[in-house]
């Protein structure tokens, strides 16, 4: 079984560490405190998660002014719809992300940040962390439909937390476009493909602790500029 930290961590999958923790420790839910603590976690445990994805998309250092907008899920959630649009231009970016993936040949997973399912997610956990649960926490049946809930949070945070690679961002005009038509079903995997066979494609990982960049995949060489298909 996980074992209880003793100090917090900014790691991304600490909140959700110490609420399988006390999820696991709650019997399934009969022992009420365990539960209720466990969906506090997984409740920060989201919060966690929405600042990462709102500081991908920042591209800057936090400022003083943006400390303000970490008081409430709700406004993280407001900031990253504002950057990265709303959840369904989020669905057609991290498709078109996952295409661009498979054809540099890059096996690697992209899970989709669903921000209202999170936000579901929250209040559902919301709903163990103020009086109210405190006050039905005598019910069994609720408390063993809350720990079923807590589960399915939690399997749904540890797929976020261990598949995140971050959010992708696009600097290419000519690529931004293509993904603004591939989100609105005006272009396909085909022409994506074929884009990259007119200017060329490669990827590289960078490392934040101090490792060279390598190249990964497998690089999309441009067609001869006189070959009529590279048009």
């Amino acid at each position: 079984m996980t074992s209880f930290a003793l100090s917090r961590s900014p790691a991304l999958d600490h909140h959700v560490t110490q609420g399988r923790a006390w999820l696991a420790d709650s019997a399934q839910g009969a022992n009420t405190v365990a539960l209720s603590y466990a969906a506090f976690e997984f409740r920060l445990a989201i919060e966690r998660l929405g600042v990462h994805y709102w500081l991908e998309l920042l591209a800057r250092p936090l400022e003083e002014k943006d400390l303000r907008d970490l008081h409430s899920f709700k406004r993280i959630e407001n900031r990253i719809y504002e950057l990265g649009g709303h959840q369904k231009e989020i669905n057609g970016h991290f498709e078109f992300m996952r295409t661009v993936l498979h054809l540099l040949k890059i096996e690697r997973k992209l899970p989709t940040p669903n921000l209202e399912k999170l936000s579901s997610y929250w209040h559902k956990c919301s709903e163990l962390c103020h009086i109210g649960g405190s006050l039905s926490s005598s019910d069994p049946q609720l408390m063993q439909a809350l720990f079923s809930d807590l589960e399915q949070i939690a399997t749904a945070l540890v797929e976020q937390v261990t598949g995140l690679v971050g959010w992708p961002v696009i600097t290419d005009d000519g690529l931004r476009q293509l993904r603004a038509d591939f989100t609105a079903a005006r272009a396909n995997a085909a022409d994506i493909e074929r884009y990259f066979q007119k200017t060329g494609a490669w990827a590289r990982e960078q490392y934040q602790d101090g490792r060279a960049a390598e190249f990964i995949g497998k690089a999309i060489p441009p067609k001869d500029s006189n070959d009529p298909s590279a048009v």
